[in-house]
């Protein structure tokens, strides 16, 4: 017997289920808390606390949801706080034209590629949900490998006896 049907065969459905739903909090709170980088990050570590007595495998993918969020918390909040310095300066212009900033590119690329990389991310998360929900384990390049290092194998489930 192959790994892949050992696995299969000690995890609970209800299980897949409940890990799939730890990428799936970043999503809802993107629409809860749009303009707020860190609402994602957030909303993932509250997840991962509600299910910190769960079994091995829904922590894991509690935390490689965690990773995955973490990543992008830095981008988004150069983004917004340059978003926000944007508007002040933009204010500070219509009362003293002389101090404008003529090269507003930086930003608009810095903006175009960070919209990219949460259109991207938001996808990979949906995709990796759908997948988690159906029994497949998904490992990101890079963060599975940090992942593994921080979840503990120790036995938590309280159900598992």
């Amino acid at each position: 017997m192959n790994a892949s049907k050992i696995q299969q065969e000690t995890i609970h459905p209800n299980e897949y289920e409940q890990a799939s739903n730890s990428y799936l909090t970043a999503i809802v709170a993107v629409i809860a808390g749009l303009p707020l980088p860190i609402v994602n990050l957030i909303a993932a570590i509250i997840f991962y606390f509600g299910k910190s007595k769960s079994s091995y495998f829904i922590r894991w993918h509690s935390i490689q949801a965690i990773l995955a969020q973490l990543i992008l918390v830095p981008f988004n909040s150069i983004a917004w706080a340059w978003t926000v310095a944007m508007f002040f300066r933009l204010g500070n212009f219509v009362e003293h034209p002389q101090n404008r900033d003529s090269s507003i590119w930086p930003y608009v690329i810095y903006i175009f590629i960070i919209v990219l990389f949460n259109i991207f991310e938001f996808f990979a998360v949906l995709i990796t949900a759908g997948k988690v929900r159906n029994g497949e384990n998904v490992r990101w390049f890079l963060i599975a490998g940090i992942t593994d290092r921080l979840c503990s194998k120790e036995k938590r489930d309280i159900y598992n006896i």
